[in-house]
């Protein structure tokens, strides 16, 4: 064998094992899923739990978007008729109500331009989860009655692949059908009962 044969020879047997070696080191994947949580747990985990109406939001002056919000109930963490911050999410809807569980962050919010620029420094929370932990409030003719006064209600909008609901409160449609997200309707007025039982088992 000449040298030239022995060297290619080794070269060869030297990238095969490399890549031996490589295949059989572990990776690291980062799952970004969010994760499926129940409702109550959900709670627990947040520092405020609030039915919110958004007044104004600001894609453009933060690093992120930040929406201000007046407390329409509080079930955590805020007082009714205080006015909070929140994001980072975009898509959420100017002038209407939602049902928010909410971190808050560890450092208040600069704009980017003037101090005094939109809302100014902020205190601010997060909507968690993946988003998930923000559900929008609208009125609804899903829940299956005989009669409009039957079938129409306000709802809250609960992606259920992700937070998880009681058995016994019915969902739209039901838990048989596949969703888009798996998001469901859920009567609001149950679905703040619900909530309510929550705050009144931490008294």
């Amino acid at each position: 064998m000449t040298v030239v044969r022995l060297s290619l020879f080794v070269f060869i047997f030297i990238a095969i094992s490399a890549q031996l070696t490589s295949a059989q080191q572990p990776e690291q994947v980062t799952i970004t899923e969010p994760a499926v949580i129940d409702v109550a747990s959900l709670f627990k985990q947040a520092d405020t739990v609030a039915l919110v109406k958004i007044v104004s939001g600001d894609a453009e002056n933060y690093s992120q978007a930040i929406y201000k919000g007046e407390v329409i109930k509080s079930f955590k963490g805020a007082a009714t008729g205080e006015a909070i911050y929140f994001g980072p999410y975009v898509g959420e809807k100017l002038g209407w109500e939602y049902i928010l569980f909410l971190r808050n962050a560890d450092k208040p919010i600069a704009p980017k331009t003037t101090s005094s620029a939109s809302y100014g420094t902020i205190h601010y929370a997060n909507v968690f989860n993946e988003g998930y932990s923000s559900m929008e409030s609208s009125y609804e003719c899903v829940f299956g009655g005989k009669t409009p006064a039957e079938d129409c209600d306000y709802a809250v909008r609960v992606c259920t692949d992700y937070i998880t609901l009681p058995a016994s409160m019915p969902k739209f449609p039901p838990m048989t059908k596949d969703t888009p997200f798996g998001c469901r309707l859920v009567r609001k007025e149950a679905f703040i009962s619900l909530l309510d039982t929550f705050n009144d088992s931490k008294k």
